[in-house]
């Protein structure tokens, strides 16, 4: 019995543990594709053709559910024990020897690097990253093991159960009424100073923003379970920060990767720790 609830247990998690939904995806590659430059467009370009990075955004999630790709499901998340200082959080990261979004990122990132790739296992790692960075950004993909993420926390929003893991997959998202091009559209206005700053962050940076997100979600929602409007209009700056820092980061990490090299101290930091 207990053999069968081993393997029971992650079949379950892969089927709830999904990161923003296909409109916070799409919304993610779409402000990516704005931010390319136009050797980084030839370069994917001539592994995915004319397929845009919003379509190949969700593509990791599709195909987890298959056998021969159900080793990636730690790949898209991170779990980690609350109230950390960045410090002690770096080193959990770094030091975690289970498969993760941190280390799976690294690794597909050296595969795009690496010249003697193959142009498979190249198409393969460029989907894997446009879906794992978008992931890295949801907040609740960077919490809690106990709680699977936040799927076993029990919520509602507008009177509609749910959990907080699904909340900020999609259903605040969703709530906007906007498809993943008005969103895009709506979001994607960073300055160039921030543009900058954001896509020089480390990569534990961007983690870190979503640990001490996701470590006020759950917070909020001890303190009080049923959210209604005023839960969201709260907390959707937050999702569109992460959404935007997403894209202009995946666009940023991208631009470096098919840049031909010498590449910039500041990715191979973000790859070498």
């Amino acid at each position: 019995m207990k053999k069968l609830l081993r393997i029971a247990i992650p079949i379950c998690l892969t089927l709830f543990l999904v990161s923003w939904g296909k409109i916070g995806h799409y919304t993610v590659g779409r402000i990516a594709e704005n931010h390319l430059t136009e050797k980084s467009k030839e370069a994917i370009h001539e592994l995915i053709g004319d397929t845009s990075l919003a379509e190949v955004s969700t593509w990791a999630d599709e195909i987890r559910q298959k056998e021969a790709y159900k080793y990636t499901f730690y790949y898209h998340f991170i779990n980690l024990p609350l109230g950390y200082s960045q410090t002690k959080f770096n080193k959990a990261v770094t030091e975690q020897t289970k498969n993760n979004v941190y280390s799976a990122l690294r690794k597909f990132s050296f595969d795009l690097i690496q010249s003697n790739t193959s142009k498979a296992d190249r198409v393969f790692a460029l989907k894997m990253i446009v879906h794992l960075v978008g992931d890295l950004h949801q907040p609740m993909h960077v919490s809690r093991e106990e709680d699977q993420g936040g799927n076993t926390i029990k919520v509602s929003f507008l009177g509609k159960p749910g959990n907080l893991h699904g909340l900020w997959d999609s259903n605040l998202i969703e709530h906007s009424g906007m498809n993943d091009r008005k969103l895009a559209e709506k979001i994607d206005h960073a300055t160039p100073e921030q543009i900058n700053k954001w896509q020089q962050d480390d990569i534990l940076q961007w983690l870190f923003e979503s640990y001490q997100v996701s470590s006020q979600l759950y917070i909020d929602a001890a303190s009080n379970p049923n959210f209604d409007e005023a839960y969201y209009k709260a907390h959707v700056p937050v999702i569109e920060d992460r959404l935007e820092k997403g894209g202009i980061r995946l666009a940023g990490l991208l631009n470096e990767i098919f840049s031909g090299g010498p590449y910039k101290w500041f990715l191979l930091l973000k790859l070498s720790n």
